[in-house]
């Protein structure tokens, strides 16, 4: 290496258009998971489908946060603080709902989820 030539940083992979929207799908289908187990939450097995369901958010969630840092989210930057604190947050109602399971704390992670799934869509029509 010649000392008068910069250091070149490999470029890294954004997420394009498309890969937000599969984002988007995955976070819907994530509602739809947690929408059932709040339908049925006095069935017997509501405990194994939560479980289930909660991991799932949290894998989204942390997805979601590893690609904001590693810088690999296509979104302008003020976009991309308001998602890290969404996801933190979304991570504190999933650690809620599996402390003290409660219908209106589940509620609240649908909304947020969904929320987002939408927001996303959105920004991928206008982008």
């Amino acid at each position: 290496m010649i000392p008068e030539q910069p250091i070149q940083q490999a470029p890294r992979k954004r997420h394009q258009t498309g890969e937000m929207m599969g984002e988007a799908a995955r976070l819907d289908d994530i509602a739809t998971q947690l929408m059932a187990v709040q339908r049925l939450w006095n069935d017997p097995s509501r405990e194994l489908h939560l479980t289930a369901a909660l991991e799932a958010s949290r894998n989204a969630w942390h997805a979601i946060q590893t690609a904001l840092a590693e810088g690999m989210l296509a979104l302008p930057p003020d976009v991309q603080h308001n998602l890290l604190i969404l996801s933190v947050y979304a991570d504190s109602k999933i650690s809620a709902c599996e402390s003290i399971p409660s219908s209106d704390t589940l509620a609240s992670l649908i909304a947020l989820t969904r929320t987002l799934a939408g927001s996303l869509k959105e920004w991928q029509v206008a982008a």
